[in-house]
């Protein structure tokens, strides 16, 4: 029996431009919307494309992710090229999910039914937020009106599955901003909800008004009813957590994501993208001038038992857990003999629990994830 761990189950693409860098970006992405410098990337990210040889079988459905930045500001043109290079090597044959993220200010509907022709079944709208003070705050290029309409044309051209993000814990918000952003998403109907707590990064914009006194954080404890709003209402709506950050109606999980939560082999192209086949990561440069002039990605071997860490904490990521049986087959060891004090740790704090096979996070262990995930570090 062929396992998922031993063929690449999906393929990442980078496009790092974005009409403008939202305050709280700390991805690789660039603030350029020059149609030479696109034309240039889209040359060099087809030359890795058509030059690349893998060293794995690819599952012949592999999911096909497109990220960013922003890849919706990509010229269809461009875009048409990347997804035929990826045809003319084999690479996209007949995925079983194949993932645009856009941002709605970027969207009209002849774009949206382009790519519906190209071959892309589910798009990834990065909203945020409905408020418009917030958008403003966070250096979003588009208003709540155009976030609906941009669902609404999405729907027209033929996307029967769409997805919304959402932050949380943004300088500004409240509970009860929060609560109305989420109740506007809910009515869009959109089929899956990301919702992320803000992480402040060094270097970004957000960081610095922070340190100058410019911006503050909500209160730590409205920010817990804001993620206490959020777990309670999305079920409620008919969402199903399935991931610590993730909510889907039946069948609309992010089946691309998946594979980075199962610890999977995936093929990544791109600017910074990282790919990884089960024992070794290799990421390109961060940087576009060295992407574009050619310059090697980084190597990391990674031992045995970086990889039986990186697998305990990513399948801890979601509501399905680990599979004893499974971390067996992948490592050769039991997981109470490795990991017995983590275990008992987090056993303690209410944080963790056996279900038959599988080790999971308690709804509890959710919401501390990263301390739950330093006990198997």
């Amino acid at each position: 029996m062929s396992h998922p761990w031993s063929s690449y189950q999906g393929i990442y693409i980078h496009i790092p431009f974005c009409v403008h860098k939202c305050a709280y970006c700390d991805f690789a992405s660039y603030q350029i919307y020059n149609d030479h410098v696109m034309a240039d990337y889209t040359r060099r990210l087809v030359q890795e494309i058509r030059s690349w040889e893998p060293d794995l079988p690819i599952r012949s459905d592999a999911t096909m992710y497109f990220g960013g930045g922003t890849p919706s500001v990509l010229p269809v043109e461009l875009l048409f090229r990347i997804v035929q290079a990826l045809k003319d090597r084999g690479f996209w044959n007949r995925p079983r999910e194949a993932t645009l993220e856009a941002n709605p200010g970027t969207l009209d509907g002849d774009r949206l039914r382009t790519y519906r022709q190209l071959g892309f079944d589910r798009l990834s709208l990065g909203i945020q937020s409905f408020q418009p003070a917030e958008l403003a705050a966070m250096g979003r290029i588009h208003m709540a009106e155009e976030a609906k309409e941009a669902i609404a044309l999405a729907r027209q051209a033929g996307f029967a599955r769409l997805s919304g993000d959402l932050i949380y814990g943004y300088p500004g918000q409240t509970v009860d901003s929060v609560r109305d952003s989420l109740h506007q998403l809910l009515e869009t109907g959109v089929d899956h909800v990301s919702v992320y707590g803000l992480t402040v990064e060094k270097g970004t914009r957000v960081y610095a008004q922070l340190q100058q006194g410019k911006a503050v954080l909500p209160p730590e404890e409205a920010v817990g009813a804001m993620y206490d709003l959020l777990m309670d209402q999305l079920p409620e709506a008919g969402y199903r957590r399935y991931e610590i950050s993730n909510f889907a109606r039946p069948g609309q999980e992010s089946r691309h994501n998946q594979i980075y939560w199962h610890y999977d082999p995936y093929m990544a192209f791109g600017a910074a993208a990282c790919r990884f086949n089960g024992k070794r990561r290799e990421t390109n440069p961060r940087s576009l001038v060295d992407y574009l002039q050619g310059k090697a990605p980084e190597v990391e071997e990674l031992s045995p038992s970086i990889r039986r860490e990186e697998l305990v904490f990513m399948s801890l990521r979601t509501v399905r857990g680990l599979s004893l049986q499974e971390f067996r087959e992948r490592t050769g060891e039991d997981f109470f003999h490795i990991y017995k004090e983590g275990w008992e740790h987090c056993l303690k704090r209410r944080w963790i629990q056996q279900n038959g096979d599988r080790i999971v996070l308690t709804p509890l262990g959710m919401q501390y994830g990263n301390l739950a995930f330093e006990e198997f570090l």
